[in-house]
């Protein structure tokens, strides 16, 4: 199981019991995301223009945020809303077509529009949760928007979209992403991507693939620390370490971390192993300041019956004679797995996403990934799914919007909060 967001853990912590009186919170946060799509570049002919690219870009996403999942969908919800749209909205020729909302939606730059939204999401997050301490594991991993490809049996044929991100697992949210060209692959866009941040008391975690020699440099540039996983794509270097660490003497001499968890039926038992004896490994130098070496070994063994599997991961890292941090840093791994990727095909449907048009499919891809940070900062304060929750936007649209923005205005949250501490000082 993935480990959860600390900074939002954080805030939920902070706010239990906290009885939000909504009517004294106003929906500046609403109208600040207005602001930022107003900042887009918008390519179109001056004279041609007869909606406002802001307008159709909020449309789309309160429109995702309520339940819509596709073009249509995002057009039915705003033809119902109109008069409420039109209280922060200028909408000067009314609401505009299914075609023309995806169409404006794919002349803007994706990475414009992502970067823009999420400094403003964590700048929200970081008004509240100050205390969280520690290195930061960020994830790196690509996906597939299975949906966005076609066959040449139907068409020409049509790779599928791909995207790489780079997941915070204190905010429980990609910092940064990009799109992968069809004729490439998503090697080389991990440097790409690390350029972009200040490392500094983070860990970057990243699979097999995307252990490469320019990715660890760029990392360490960056002043980051990684754990990067080993298979055989790494030849000699993958062969010496799962010799060592399968080597019995050898290992019953290191210092050993363990897990253990029942879930699903199963009972797994995590162990760990690391070492920072590495000079016997071959041409280990290449790898710039790389310090250890590190095992995972897990053991899931069925309630139901005897069956027992073993897994086997191993690692080489940039820290030494820390085997808990180790630990954690592959744990939390998988929650870009289970905490974006997944949640995007069961939340937003994002397979789903048929948009032939590739830049369209980027950006409503984006748009629910910024949907999708939106309602987990807000989870806390609902205690239900996050499908539920928009399901629960569905029902009561207005309102629950309303009430969406209001709760990440979190400057008066805060306020709420230093005022009800004021009123029942501890002791």
């Amino acid at each position: 199981m993935a480990k959860k967001s600390r900074k939002l853990e954080e805030i939920r912590d902070m706010v239990k019991g906290l009885d939000i009186n909504y009517e004294k919170v106003n929906l500046s946060v609403l109208n600040n995301f207005v602001t930022i799509t107003k900042r887009l570049n918008d390519t179109r002919v001056s004279y041609k223009i007869k909606h406002n690219m802001s307008d159709i870009v909020i449309i789309t996403l309160l429109g995702i945020l309520a339940n819509a999942n596709t073009w249509n969908e995002i057009h039915c919800f705003a033809v119902s809303h109109e008069t409420w749209l039109k209280t922060f909205l200028e909408l000067p020729s009314g609401i505009p077509s299914h075609d023309t909302i995806q169409r404006v939606i794919a002349i803007i730059n994706p990475t414009a529009l992502y970067t823009s939204t999420i400094k403003y999401l964590i700048n929200l997050i970081n008004n509240l949760a100050t205390q969280t301490k520690g290195k930061d594991v960020k994830s790196m991993d690509g996906k597939t928007i299975n949906g966005s490809s076609r066959s040449e049996l139907t068409t020409d044929k049509v790779l599928p979209t791909n995207v790489m991100s780079i997941y915070s697992h204190d905010y429980g949210m990609a910092i940064v992403q990009d799109f992968i060209e069809e004729k490439s692959n998503e090697i080389p866009m991990g440097p790409e991507l690390i350029k972009q941040l200040n490392l500094s008391d983070s860990i970057i975690t990243a699979d097999a693939l995307n252990t490469q020699k320019e990715t660890v440099k760029a990392i360490i540039k960056a002043k980051g620390d990684y754990v990067l996983a080993l298979k055989a794509n790494q030849g000699t270097m993958y062969q010496e370490v799962s010799e060592y660490f399968h080597d019995a003497d050898l290992i019953k001499e290191l210092e050993c971390y363990s897990e253990t968890e029942k879930s699903h039926s199963k009972f797994i038992k995590r162990e760990y192993y690391m070492t920072s004896n590495i000079i016997w490994i071959t041409n280990y130098q290449e790898w710039k300041h790389i310090k250890s070496i590190g095992y995972e070994r897990k053991t899931i063994e069925s309630l139901n019956n005897d069956k027992k599997t073993i897994e086997e991961r191993f690692f080489i890292i940039s820290f030494e004679n820390d085997i808990k941090i180790f630990a954690d840093a592959v744990r939390k791994h998988w929650g870009i797995e289970n905490n974006l990727h997944a949640l995007l095909d069961i939340v937003f449907k994002e397979d789903s996403n048929t948009t032939l048009e590739k830049n369209g499919a980027r950006n409503l891809s984006i748009l629910k990934r910024i949907a999708l940070n939106i309602i987990k900062l807000v989870q806390c304060f609902y205690n239900i799914s996050l499908k539920l929750i928009r399901y629960k936007i569905s029902m009561n649209t207005e309102q629950e919007l309303e009430k969406i923005f209001k709760t990440i205005n979190t400057s008066q949250i805060k306020s709420m909060l230093e005022n009800q501490a004021e009123m029942h000082p501890l002791g």
